[in-house]
C-alpha cells in the first residue's frame, strides 16, 4: 500500500484591503496569517479600498518537484469564486515565513512557514502550488 499524501483542502479566508492602486491590491489576511498582493483583476467588487473587507479560497501550500501547467485563467476572467490550483516559487524565506511569486506574475504570497507541506528543507527557488480564488470584496 503507498504511502498517505496531504490533501490541499482550500477553506474560506476573510482579510483586509490596507493599499490599493497602480494595479495592486495589498490585503491583510484576518488573524494576522499573511499577506497577498494580487491584481485588481483578480478582486471581484467595486469598494476595493483600504478598510474592505475580503473573502476568497486559500489552501496550504506543497512544495512540488515536477509542477503541472496550471489554468490561471478562472482567477481573472470567471465571474464565480471557486478554488483554483495554481503553481508558485519561493522567492524568500526566514525563521518564520515564507514568501511565493504565484505563476503568470498574479501577485505574491506571505504566509507562516507551519503552512507549508514539505520533506525537504524550505529555500528560494523551489516550486510549490496550492488553491487561491478570485477575492470578492464583502459588503457589510
Amino acid at each position: 500500500m503507498p504511502d498517505l499524501a496531504y490533501q490541499l483542502n482550500p477553506v474560506l479566508m476573510g482579510g483586509v484591503v490596507t493599499q490599493s492602486g497602480q494595479n495592486i491590491v495589498k490585503i491583510n489576511l484576518n488573524g494576522r496569517l499573511g499577506v497577498l498582493y494580487v491584481r485588481n483583476s483578480m478582486v471581484q467588487g467595486t469598494n476595493i479600498t483600504p478598510g474592505a473587507a475580503v473573502q476568497f479560497y486559500f489552501s496550504y501550500i506543497q512544495i512540488v518537484t515536477e509542477p503541472l501547467d496550471y489554468d490561471y485563467f478562472p482567477l481573472e476572467h470567471e465571474s464565480e469564486v471557486n478554488p483554483v490550483l495554481i503553481g508558485g516559487v519561493i522567492i524568500e524565506v526566514n525563521d518564520t515565513a515564507v514568501k511565493i511569486e504565484m505563476g503568470n506574475q498574479a501577485g505574491t504570497v506571505a504566509v507562516p512557514r507551519r503552512w507549508v507541506f514539505t520533506s525537504v528543507p524550505l529555500a528560494a527557488g523551489q516550486q510549490a502550488e496550492f488553491y487561491v480564488s478570485r477575492i470578492k470584496v464583502k459588503h457589510i
